[in-house]
């Protein structure tokens, strides 16, 4: 008997129910996923005087702690700031033009560094491990009604510099922690990026059955 190709329904999910401050931004999904999945989204209208506190800030990075992480080697640091102190001005200045213009603001900024060898050499699956992190430290973000939005704009070389950086490790990702905020007042270039609709490959084309390209089969 034949295999019946998994139906991929169009209509949002149930489960992602919009939440503050999230309204409106939660994907479309066809099956059933956690809301905080469904609404994670990468804003840059960030409100420039809303605070983050050292516990938000550290709940993140913990939720990124305890990430997976291939031999148990977890290469991942962060060095982050929280607005208005050094590591944040200096965090800040580091960023390119054009993410310099709204993320500077943020209540908060991590950078991401991942250790690239140990004493027992090369750390092949850093990397992944360092997009498991970023990837929870958001989600946690989102349950405590914050977004973060992970950048790959800013100055390596002078982040290595300024930060003294060991040679093993990399600067790879800015992410900017903070407060969505009003529209009205606000840029209007980012509030229009914002808005943009997010776009994914619809779920069809990304999981196949039995061979490339194949439609993933529910039955066994």
């Amino acid at each position: 008997m034949p295999k019946t190709p998994v139906q991929f329904s169009t209509a949002p999910s149930r489960l992602a129910q919009p939440r503050d401050p999230h309204t409106g931004r939660s994907a479309d999904s066809g099956v059933r996923i956690h809301p905080v999945i469904a609404q994670r989204w990468s804003a840059r209208n960030l409100d420039p005087d809303a605070v983050v506190t050292p516990d938000e800030l550290l709940a993140a990075v913990e939720s990124a702690r305890v990430a997976a992480s291939w031999g148990g080697t977890f290469p991942v640091r962060f060095v982050a700031g929280l607005r208005g102190d050094a590591a944040h001005t200096a965090l800040a200045s580091l960023l390119s033009a054009g993410n310099k213009r709204w993320a500077a603001s943020a209540g908060a900024l991590l950078l991401g560094v991942v250790q690239t060898a140990n004493d027992k050499g090369d750390l092949p699956y850093a990397m992944f491990d360092a997009g498991l992190a970023t990837a929870q430290l958001s989600l946690q973000a989102v349950s405590m009604g914050l977004v973060a939005h992970p950048m790959s704009g800013f100055d390596r070389d002078e982040a290595r510099r300024t930060l003294r950086i060991p040679d093993v490790f990399e600067p790879l990702v800015m992410i900017a922690l903070g407060h969505l905020g009003p529209e009205r007042g606000a840029d209007p270039e980012m509030v229009e990026r914002d808005r943009t609709p997010r776009r994914r490959p619809a779920l069809e084309d990304m999981v196949f059955g039995e061979r490339w390209g194949a439609p993933f089969s529910a039955e066994a």
